[in-house]
């Protein structure tokens, strides 16, 4: 009973809010309906009286049609003044909530001074305001700004290794790749008779009545590479990797000695074969920017094949260095 007594109420509330709309609809309708048949009749004065009533709720059929009344019919402006002002009224305010068929009408009564005085002030300022609220949206592209391309930086640096101490670096590098070259050297160019691969030297050259023996001093190494490669740009970071040849000669001193073993203070140079090198070089290495200054560090990977033992082999070294780009 409860939820049946409940429902009658809600069914009373919504039609005591909807009927009263219903009822003014249908009045509104039925003025307008009303001040078109007199229009018809060319009944100017009924379908002022009627339009009229459309006032209270600024019906914009009303007022368009009470404009054309004033517009057609001079000697009905008189009694209509009141009228018009309160259609000008009512235009302002809908004008103000951008309806744009409110700001037309405004702009008509400004012009011909409908309601109020002629303002060519207000007309240019209606109708500019009705250009803008009017004028199709134009999607905005972004734009993109242009990025600009890093010029080529250079770089010319010391290199070291632990093989070959003296190196020198040049390359150059753009937005994010680029190149080098590297030559490195003992600067040790030490001329040799022969080479060996032992104990102690023996053939071509070395006459059967000639003894040698190894002199106190160590062993010497010309060593030399050359390599060249790639550099990628990470700042402040760059990465490089190449590929190149590598050499070293071990160079022994011998001095002659006769059958007792006196030294005759002559002495002969020979490559220990089994203890030279030669192959393919491989550079990695890590570069750091500070400002304009680098430093660098990596390691060289030297191939070779092991006459001795006929296989290849490799050998590492530790490589860094430090530069100058421009």
């Amino acid at each position: 009973m409860k939820k049946l007594y409940m429902k009658k109420v809600w069914m009373l509330v919504i039609c005591a809010t909807v009927f009263p709309l219903c009822i003014m609809a249908q009045r509104q309708t039925e003025y307008n309906r009303k001040g078109d048949e007199a229009m018809k009749s060319l009944d100017y004065s009924d379908a002022r009286l009627f339009y009229g009533e459309g006032m209270p709720y600024c019906d914009m059929y009303s007022i368009s049609q009470l404009t054309t009344i004033w517009i057609a019919n001079k000697q009905m402006r008189a009694s209509m003044h009141n009228l018009m002002n309160r259609c000008l009224s009512c235009l302002n305010v809908k004008a103000t909530e951008n309806d744009t068929a409110a700001i037309a009408q405004l702009i008509l009564y400004y012009t011909e001074g409908i309601g109020t005085p002629q303002s060519g002030e207000m007309v240019n300022y209606w109708t500019a305001h009705l250009n803008e609220i009017t004028k199709p949206e134009v999607e905005e592209i972004p734009v993109v700004p242009k990025r600009t391309r890093q010029p080529m930086k250079y770089f010319v640096g010391y290199n070291f290794t632990l093989r070959s101490p003296f190196g020198i670096t040049v390359g150059g590098v753009g937005e994010r790749w680029g190149w080098y070259g590297r030559l490195k050297s003992s600067l040790s160019f030490l001329n040799y008779e022969n080479e060996f691969t032992g104990l102690a030297p023996t053939g071509i050259g070395i006459p059967e009545d000639i003894y040698l023996r190894k002199t106190g001093e160590k062993k010497q190494a010309n060593s030399h590479a050359a390599t060249v490669g790639l550099v990628y740009r990470y700042e402040p970071f760059y990465f490089s990797v190449g590929l190149g040849y590598w050499q070293r000669d071990r160079v022994q001193k011998y001095e002659e000695f006769d059958d007792v073993g006196k030294g005759k203070g002559i002495y002969h140079f020979y490559k220990v074969a089994d203890d030279s090198r030669r192959g393919v070089a491989a550079d990695v290495d890590c570069i750091v920017e500070i400002g304009k200054l680098y430093i660098t560090a990596g390691c060289n990977i030297l191939g070779y094949q092991n006459k001795i033992e006929n296989k290849l082999g490799f050998d590492l070294d530790l490589n860094a260095g430090m530069g100058v780009f421009f």
